[in-house]
């Protein structure tokens, strides 16, 4: 599979790079063709799943933002588009691990993505999520990777992964048991709608 990264539907019947798709199909060098959507943007990609063109997308979709279920994985479901997802653990936050006290090396993306009050208000939703759940805040990580294998329109998920320990566990939610439907229920109403842009 080809996947184009930071995918801007303007494009969409603009330049050549379909034909190009085309070509390296026709000739075998790839069997299918993805994009790969601009963070926090799940719109963005639904004219191009409209054309039938595409044969995945990859998106950000967690527990905390779950804009990809409002249009594009009922867009996808219709189409037959294979969904990527990315930032399962919300850049860590719901692996439960995430505390007004944490810090990052200098220069690492996580001191913007967690400025301000976020590291607070991520600590606080995340206990509310394992107070709801009767869950432990090691199984956190279990539960949001559920919670996005759950979801019928989902092929597959790209989690981050820091350790032997990441890399088991992460293996073991791959067992296809998903979450059971009263908990994906309930962490509906954790989702979150933030500004990543300011």
């Amino acid at each position: 599979m080809q996947q184009f990264h930071v995918w801007s539907d303007e494009w969409v019947g603009e330049g050549d790079w379909l034909e190009a798709v085309e070509d390296l199909k026709r000739e075998g060098k790839i069997r299918f063709f993805g994009v790969s959507i601009n963070d926090h943007q799940p719109q963005n990609a639904i004219e191009l799943i409209e054309t039938g063109v595409v044969d995945t997308v990859q998106v950000i979709y967690n527990v905390f933002d779950q804009s990809p279920e409002d249009e594009l994985f009922p867009a996808c479901q219709e189409h037959d588009v294979g969904v990527i997802v990315r930032v399962p653990f919300d850049e860590g936050a719901l692996a439960g691990r995430i505390t007004p006290e944490t810090t990052f090396e200098e220069g690492d993306f996580r001191n913007h993505y967690f400025r301000g009050d976020r590291k607070e208000e991520i600590y606080e939703r995340v206990r509310a999520i394992v107070s709801e759940l009767g869950v432990t805040e090691d199984e956190m990580a279990e539960v949001a990777l559920r919670y996005v294998l759950s979801h019928p329109a989902v092929s597959t998920v790209i989690p981050g992964m820091r350790s032997v320990r990441n890399v088991e566990r992460n293996m073991r939610v791959g067992d296809g048991r998903g979450l059971p439907l009263d908990q994906t229920r309930r962490l509906k109403a954790h989702r979150w709608v933030r500004n990543f842009y300011l």
